[in-house]
Order: C-alpha cells, then sequence, then structure tokens
C-alpha cells in the first residue's frame, strides 16, 4: 500500500480544495503557536489532525466553557480532534500509526519532551522517513533559559517587542499573541519550504522554531539599525521615520496620516489642512526637520483636525491622495466599507448554529479554497482514526 493509500484509508473528512489537499498534519500542540500553525496550513487545504490529552487542549476551557471557548475555536477550526495520552504505550504505538501516514508533525512542548516519550525527530524519521516534524520552543533547544516554560507574555518581553509597542512609562503587557502569533507563522513558512525541499531530496527533515527567534527576526528593522548605529528604538520611532500622526476629529473619532517621503504628500497634507503658511515653518520646510521635530507637528495637526469631524478629514484627504484611513476598533472593522467588500468573514457551521469567522485573506485561483469547519469537539475522530489506522488482526486461517 502506497503513503497516499494509507492516508486515504484513514481520512473521515479530507479537505477536497485547496493547495495543500492531500497534505496530512499531525498536531501535538497547545494554547497558540502549534495550533495557529496548524490552522494556517488547514485554511489552505492541508488534513489537520490534532493529537490532545484525555484532558484537552487547556484553551478549549478558558472563559469557563465546558465545551469549547471562542479562543480555542478560533484557533483550531478545520481539525480532527483525537485523544490519546502519550505516556501511554499503547497511546503512542496508535501515534506512531498516524505519522506513518503522515507529511508533517508539529509539536511545540519544551525541549526534549518529545525524546522523552520516545517520539522525537530522529524516531518520527525512522518511522516515516519522508515526514516533516516542527518543533516550536520558547527559546530554543539550548541556551540558559531554554528549559524555562514559554508563555507569550514573557517571550513578548524578553525578545524586546513590547518595548516597541509600550511607552516606557507604561509597564504593562499589552497587545495580541504577538511571539506565539509570529512564530507559529514562521513554523509555517518553514514547513512550506521543506515540503518544497522534499521534492527533490526525497526525505523528511526537522524544523526548530523558537518564539524568541520569530520576534527577533520580526523586528528587523529595530534590530538592524541598533546593531548598525547603537540607536534605540521606541514605540515612537517607526512612527517619527515614517512620518505616520494619529489624529481625532471633533467627533471624537480617531484616524492616521503616513506621509511617508514623498514631498507631494506633505505639499497635498497642507491643502487639506487649509495651512499653506506651515510650509515656510523652519521647523517643517523639510522633511528631516519634520522627523527631528515630530512632537510639535504632532501638537499642530492634532489641534486643526479637532476643529472638524472625522469624515470631513478623510473625504479630504481621499480628494488629495494622502495615505489616510480610520483607527478601527475589532467593532468598527466589519463595518468599514472596504472590509466588507473583501468578504472577509464568513458562516460556519458550529454546535449551536452558524457562526461568523474571519477567513484566509489569500485567494488560490486555480486550487480554490477548502470549505472551512469549526473546530472539533475534545476526541470526536478518535474512535475513526485510530480504528483505521490500527491493522487487521488476521484470522487463524489466514496466518497460516
Amino acid at each position: 500500500m502506497t503513503l497516499s493509500d494509507e492516508k486515504e484509508s484513514i481520512v473521515t473528512e479530507q479537505q477536497a480544495t485547496g493547495p495543500l489537499s492531500g497534505i496530512r498534519i499531525i498536531e501535538l500542540g497547545q494554547y497558540i503557536s502549534g495550533p495557529y500553525a496548524a490552522k494556517l496550513l488547514a485554511d489552505l487545504g492541508a488534513d489537520v489532525i490534532k493529537v490532545e490529552s484525555p484532558d484537552g487542549d487547556p484553551m478549549r476551557r478558558w472563559e469557563g466553557r465546558a465545551r469549547m471557548s471562542p479562543q480555542f475555536a478560533a484557533y483550531n477550526r478545520g481539525k480532527q480532534s483525537v485523544t490519546l495520552d502519550l505516556k501511554n504505550e499503547h497511546d503512542r504505538e496508535q501515534l506512531l500509526r498516524l505519522v506513518d501516514t503522515a507529511d508533517v508533525v508539529i509539536d511545540n512542548f519544551r525541549p526534549g519532551v518529545m525524546q522523552r516519550l520516545g517520539i522525537g525527530p530522529d524516531a518520527l524519521q525512522q518511522r516515516n522517513p519522508q515526514v516533516i516534524s516542527c518543533s516550536i520552543t520558547g527559546f530554543g533547544p539550548t541556551g540558559p533559559y531554554s528549559k524555562r516554560p514559554a508563555y507569550d507574555t514573557v517571550i513578548s518581553a524578553v525578545g524586546g517587542m513590547y518595548s516597541q509597542v509600550v511607552p516606557a512609562s507604561t509597564v504593562r503587557p499589552m497587545g495580541p499573541a504577538f511571539s506565539d502569533l509570529l512564530s507559529g507563522m514562521s513554523a509555517t513558512q518553514a514547513i512550506l519550504a521543506a515540503l518544497h525541499a522534499r521534492h527533490a531530496r526525497g526525505r523528511g527533515e526537522h524544523i526548530e522554531v523558537s518564539m524568541v527567534g520569530a520576534l527577533v527576526d520580526f523586528l528587523t528593522e529595530s534590530a538592524s539599525t541598533f546593531l548598525e548605529t547603537g540607536q534605540v528604538s521606541g514605540p515612537d520611532s517607526r512612527p517619527r521615520r515614517a512620518q505616520a500622526y494619529a489624529c481625532t476629529g471633533s467627533d471624537g473619532k480617531a484616524f492616521v496620516i503616513h506621509m511617508s517621503v514623498p514631498e507631494k504628500f506633505w505639499t497635498g497634507l497642507l491643502d487639506v489642512l487649509e495651512r499653506p503658511d506651515l510650509a515656510d515653518d523652519p521647523r517643517f520646510a523639510t522633511r528631516e526637520g519634520r522627523v527631528n521635530n515630530y512632537d510639535e507637528l504632532d501638537v499642530v495637526l492634532k489641534e486643526i483636525t479637532a476643529q472638524q469631524p472625522r469624515d470631513h478629514w478623510l473625504q479630504r484627504l481621499a480628494d488629495h491622495d494622502i495615505p489616510h484611513g480610520p483607527l478601527n476598533t475589532v467593532a468598527d472593522l466589519f463595518d468599514d466599507p472596504q472590509i466588507e467588500s473583501m468578504q472577509l468573514v464568513e458562516n460556519i457551521s458550529g454546535p449551536d448554529g452558524d457562526v461568523p469567522v474571519p477567513v484566509p485573506s489569500t485567494r488560490f485561483h486555480s486550487s480554490g479554497r477548502p470549505t472551512l469547519k469549526y473546530a472539533p469537539d475534545l476526541g470526536e475522530h478518535t474512535d475513526a482514526l485510530t480504528a483505521a489506522a490500527t491493522p487487521a488482526v488476521q484470522n487463524e486461517g489466514e496466518a497460516r
């Protein structure tokens, strides 16, 4: 039996479309980084089997939900769920039978856990030479922090992300799960590259992705600027260089302006504001002056824009082709006419009826996009998948 035949023999909900149709992912992940990577691959059409402990991914129970939290649903749609106790030899063998049919295995355990369980990358490749294993860890497999528990807040602090988004006067965690999401995206990128490379080599390989490394890579501008010049970037460094400003209209609604480098955007903004005199202000006459006097110009722009409602300014900015946009909250986002026109929300069938979800923004015009499915209940597919993955027992006559 070929690998593709084995896959087909135990598929219960194989994605029929999408560029990754026919690719099987085994996810040994919980919380965000590993599940998000696998979710991105499921959105591309991969068949993702999420292996959970009998207690389930802890994120299932967030917000006191007995069945499934909305956060869990967000990171685990389109998957199948199998419950296995990986400390149990029988269940580990069941996992390895699934690995026999897999293209990729993703885990986000601490370094060494997979090896202690006897399912490390070497064991997986010995079992299935074509399998690609991807381990996502907080700090990588070595170094003084490598064995520490790695959660997003810790990594976002150590990796420098908070220093770029949180003012020094505000000492607190902030924003989305930066390191979880970025490491999940990095893992997905690496997995896709490894799948391509496997065509040439005929074998899989092991990929290591660290959450802190994903942040350092993401902060490439700030990191490179410091390494080359010694300048330390902060939350206002990028807006200053990019000449980006946030303003509020007289109705209290906020919007942003991004002038970047072209001088035409500055002169056009003066027309929008009906303040040609600012062109002669020595503080703002050149781009260098506007960068150096960013705070002063910010005050001037805020004073002017506070005199009219936001829609007045948005229309004038659009008429003068100045880069701008409303500063949307999540509640505003899905009422924005551009977001609505892009059809980025779709209803999928959930346990209690249709549920609206954000959908992938990518469009594949030939291979199409798979039908999105809601996140699975805990162990929903265990019986079907493990039974199909277990070789049939020969009867006495066949054994002879």
